[in-house]
């Protein structure tokens, strides 16, 4: 038997057993493969940021460049994982994700034996190629499998599987994503205190990583229609499917040639570089303003509440207005929340870091689940989302470089601060164009 039938097969459960039960369970799962994501995602790595600079030896900087190598480069494989997760479909994709996700954890617990081991066999090699060679093939690994793979394939499984509830079940998936997101870094932090660097990622490694690989197995399912089922939960018949309205097939070819494909995918990998840069830099941006390690990392929980509320109501108004507003408010969040970044010192500035951040967070994860198939459907979103995620993860490899250079240059992060309110209110003017459905060229004046 071939593994792609292996994996296909509905054993060891069948959704059409239990229709509008099996649709919650791909909400539980899906959320939680979002969530797995974490230790690839920047909040994830960032906060080993201060651990890698004295394991290593790597200046701030070095190991910056060292993640945006990495970064960059899983970037341009994601591509061309979307068009896999079309062809083999999300229960492959999910437990070659998982699996992908775990080891590289285990060689993440191992940097420093690792470039022990690499000096050893080339000797010739200086400690400094050697360190860097290391820590970029490890942020390339966790970045493909976490941010990349993971995040995609459990975002693009949810949105396949409702329509017109699509809004409401990402708000509710939003309420655990936004706040795991946003309380990652605190959390992670405890963890890593309890733990140490090295225990702390092989327990995610096993729980995100290998956990999340069964579970994939077992419960993830491409589509409805495979499953004797349509989206929302109903069973298939001939009056429901005679009375399905048209989906569009738009490939990846004509996406690209729309107006809001760019400035969508624009505003959202603009969230990507600045949220990114500044998760990555935490602890040095809090004790330029005279907090301690645990006081700039604990900024993130009154965000995550913040997060939380603003991805459901994100969700529920995704179903009931256009797409674009919540771009809008989006960008809005991140120009706010930028400003906050230029004087942490002051109550009134760290507000607004939290409240802008905390807001953009919540309706960027909206975003990401109902932008794509509402504008161009489902047959080709695997190609669509990874040319998005591709684009998303190549802007998060910019910001924490951008972010180290500004302090680099400056002695502070306020350049990268003013850059990021230039960006976003740029992208706030050009996003007042975006349509509401997707129209073909020939039909467009954009």
């Amino acid at each position: 038997m071939k593994i792609s039938t292996v994996f296909k097969t509905n054993f060891p459960f069948v959704p059409s057993r239990f229709p509008i039960f099996y649709g919650w369970v791909i909400v539980v799962v899906t959320t939680f493969g979002i969530m797995s994501s974490i230790p690839g995602q920047t909040m994830g790595v960032g906060v080993y940021t201060d651990f890698l600079i004295q394991s290593t030896h790597l200046s701030r900087m070095q190991i910056s460049m060292a993640y945006m190598t990495g970064t960059i480069l899983s970037s341009l494989l994601l591509p061309l994982a979307g068009r896999y997760y079309d062809l083999l479909g999300a229960r492959i994709m999910i437990v070659f994700a998982g699996i992908g996700l775990g080891f590289s954890l285990l060689l993440f617990s191992q940097a420093s034996t690792l470039i022990q081991l690499l000096q050893s066999i080339f000797p010739g090699l200086s400690n400094l190629s050697s360190e860097l060679f290391v820590m970029t093939v490890i942020f390339l690994l966790l970045r493909q499998f976490g941010q990349g793979i993971m995040a995609m394939v459990s975002r693009n499984t949810l949105a396949k599987w409702f329509e017109r509830r699509r809004g409401l079940v990402s708000g509710i998936s939003g309420i655990f994503v936004a706040f795991s997101f946003s309380g990652a870094p605190l959390f992670m932090n405890i963890f890593i205190e309890d733990y140490g660097n090295s225990g702390s990622m092989v327990r995610m490694a096993i729980i995100f990583g290998f956990g999340m690989a069964f579970v994939g197995w077992l419960f993830f399912r491409d589509n409805p229609e495979d499953c004797g089922l349509l989206m929302d939960g109903k069973i298939i018949s001939p009056v429901e499917t005679a009375n399905l309205p048209v989906e569009p097939e738009v490939t990846l070819k004509e996406a690209l040639r729309t107006y809001n494909f760019w400035i969508f995918c624009l505003g959202l990998c603009s969230a990507a570089l600045i949220v990114t840069g500044l998760t990555f830099h935490i602890s040095s941006i809090g004790a330029l303003a005279g907090l301690s390690r645990m006081e700039a990392y604990e900024l993130f929980l009154p965000m995550s509440v913040i997060s939380v509320i603003s991805h459901f109501i994100a969700g529920w108004a995704s179903d009931r207005m256009p797409l674009k507003y919540l771009l809008m408010i989006l960008l809005v969040g991140l120009a706010v929340g930028s400003l906050g970044i230029l004087n942490l010192e002051s109550i009134w500035y760290r507000l607004m870091l939290v409240v802008g951040f905390g807001v953009q967070g919540g309706v960027w994860g909206c975003l990401t689940v109902v932008a794509w198939p509402r504008f161009y459907g489902r047959k080709h979103l695997g190609a669509i989302s990874g040319a998005f995620m591709g684009a998303q993860v190549f802007a998060s490899a910019i910001g924490p470089a951008l972010f180290g250079m500004s302090e680099s240059f400056n002695g502070d992060y306020s350049t990268a601060a003013w850059i990021s309110v230039a960006l976003n209110l740029l992208l706030l003017l050009g996003a007042t164009r975006a349509v509401s459905y997707y129209r073909p060229l020939s039909e467009s004046k954009l």
